[in-house]
């Protein structure tokens, strides 16, 4: 009796652990504009304005200084990593800089790091951003 106690008690944890391994957190929804601060390396600031779309993992929208000048999102990617919510993306302005948006979503604001290639040269800053209020 004990052995048999001992088989259902070992699969009903295995059954339990495979359930476990198998739930993954599903990325918070990016949705939304979102406006802030563009931090330069050389320590100057900008405005950041972001209009995102998302769809399961995909990330759309827009991005740039502010309402009015806006780049499309290309290559835009959602996921979970570590527990926090990840978002990469980039976007060409009209000037030809490519910014590479390396973001995550802490305490409620997208945080990260933004690369910015121009004529061979490339520059890193900061974005701070919080979602509009409706």
């Amino acid at each position: 009796m004990n052995l048999r106690k001992s088989v259902v008690l070992v699969a009903a944890l295995l059954v339990t652990v495979s359930a476990l391994s198998a739930y993954q957190a599903k990325p918070a929804d990016l949705t939304g504009v979102w406006t802030g601060t563009l931090t330069r390396g050389d320590g100057g600031a900008s405005s950041a304005y972001l209009d995102l779309k998302q769809k399961e993992a995909s990330l759309t929208g827009t991005a740039g200084p502010d309402a009015d000048r806006q780049a499309t999102i290309e290559g835009g990617k959602v996921a979970i990593v570590k527990d926090v919510t990840g978002a990469t993306f980039q976007a060409t302005q009209p000037n030809g800089a490519v910014l590479k948006f390396d973001l995550q979503l802490v305490e409620g604001r997208l945080k990260g790091k933004v690369t910015m290639e121009r004529d061979g040269e490339t520059r890193e800053g900061t974005l701070d951003d919080g979602r509009e209020k409706k």
